[in-house]
């Protein structure tokens, strides 16, 4: 029975109205504890089709076990194992499954499989009692294997695997991705304080197999700063190529931040560059290429380690016009070097370098520092320590 309020606490001309708010809350309340009663056993028991995270699914486990909102934000990690490299048309492979998170005892998944337009690749199948097939097919005919309610108990302190079957397709169709979430619970027995992961991996066919060398390898040389060095690669799979990056390190490998990138393309058929070496001296040099592929994954190859010397006789750099955009300053010019920075009146800026670094700088903040009408005075410093001449950048009157 539902409470009523207190009859002195209703003014008489909103007696109804109050009534069927308090009515309606307790409506709202019992609905509530109904939905989430139905939302925890029907997680135990695996959830719904299409939660992996792929295109064209409805999302991923986040929008029930939806305490920490985002996917991939906890210690752990979900993965699958044994996925052939390049499958073989019509054969079987048994998949691993791992949920795992220190501390956690309950772990769930759900895994798809399928091909570059979204539809379903092969054919998966539970192996015993852990894991079960989900009784509907999703958009592209897609199939979905999770964990049943016996198959979420932990088998090893902080983790879970399943075993799965998955049979690749009759006919070569091109690489096969696996679509894959999984459920690190606390065991409360609510949607509450779970964390989700989300990952994938691939499988080329034989005929999308992509593969890269690098033909010019600078390992043991020494490039000046300021030199132009070729970079030539070969690939091979092109149907199957996104994009072929190119960056540089100066720390042995340890790092390629996108500030060290040389080139980048989105056309296999491009296998070299012309690169301007930058005058950052190191011995600790390397060339990293990654291919990355339409099945979403990527693979890479780097240089042996080489030596940069210091330049001699480079040019100095030359400002020859500057605009602004909104809060954004652009400074445009020649010989500026890779890490160049752009100083107004004195004060060095949060400078990028854009894809033409050696002509072009951009400062992200610069622009909303000059009121309208106002003279500043622009110069350009190589890491190197020259310096351009001083160039005077009025903005306009707006």
């Amino acid at each position: 029975m539902f409470m009523q309020p207190n009859e002195a606490e209703i003014q008489p001309e909103t007696k109804p109205q109050s009534r069927n708010r308090v009515v309606r809350r307790h409506l709202q309340a019992v609905v509530a504890l109904l939905c989430l009663a139905i939302i925890v056993y029907a997680k135990i028991t695996g959830p719904d089709p299409g939660y992996t995270g792929a295109p064209g699914d409805i999302g991923s486990c986040v929008l029930c076990h939806d305490t920490f909102h985002e996917a991939n934000m906890g210690p752990g990690s979900v993965r699958v194992d044994n996925v052939p490299a390049v499958y073989t048309p019509g054969q079987r492979y048994t998949l691993n499954v791992t949920t795992q998170q220190s501390g956690r005892s309950r772990f769930g998944f759900q895994l798809t499989a399928l091909d570059l337009t979204g539809h379903r690749a092969g054919t998966l199948a539970p192996l015993d009692a852990n894991t079960q097939l989900t009784a509907d097919t999703g958009l592209g005919g897609r199939q979905y294997i999770e964990h049943t309610q016996q198959g979420t108990a932990a088998i090893v302190a902080g983790s879970r695997t399943w075993q799965i079957g998955w049979t690749a397709p009759d006919t070569d169709i091109g690489p096969v991705v696996f679509w894959f979430a999984g459920n690190a619970a606390n065991n409360d027995e609510t949607n509450q304080g779970d964390y989700i992961y989300t990952s994938l991996r691939s499988s080329d066919s034989p005929t999308s197999v992509v593969t890269l060398s690098l033909n010019s390898d600078p390992g043991g040389s020494t490039l000046e700063g300021g030199s132009s060095f070729k970079i030539d690669w070969s690939v091979s799979g092109a149907s199957n190529i996104d994009n072929v990056e190119l960056r540089y390190s100066t720390d042995d490998g340890a790092t390629f931040p996108i500030s060290s990138q040389i080139f980048f393309t989105t056309d296999p058929s491009v296998t070299s560059f012309e690169w301007t070496v930058p005058n950052k001296p190191t011995d600790e040099a390397r060339i990293r290429i990654r291919v990355g592929k339409k099945s979403g994954d990527a693979i890479e190859v780097l240089s042996g380690r080489f030596t940069i010397a210091a330049g001699s006789d480079l040019p100095p750099p030359v400002i020859t016009g500057a605009s602004r955009s909104g809060k954004k300053l652009f400074v445009s010019g020649e010989n500026f070097q890779d890490g160049a920075k752009v100083e107004m009146d004195g004060v060095p800026q949060k400078t990028a370098n854009d894809e033409d670094s050696s002509h072009l700088l951009r400062c992200k903040k610069a622009g909303k520092k000059i009121s309208p009408g106002q003279t500043v005075t622009l110069i350009v410093r190589n890491p190197d320590g020259t310096a351009s001449n001083s160039f005077l950048y009025t903005r306009p009157d707006e």
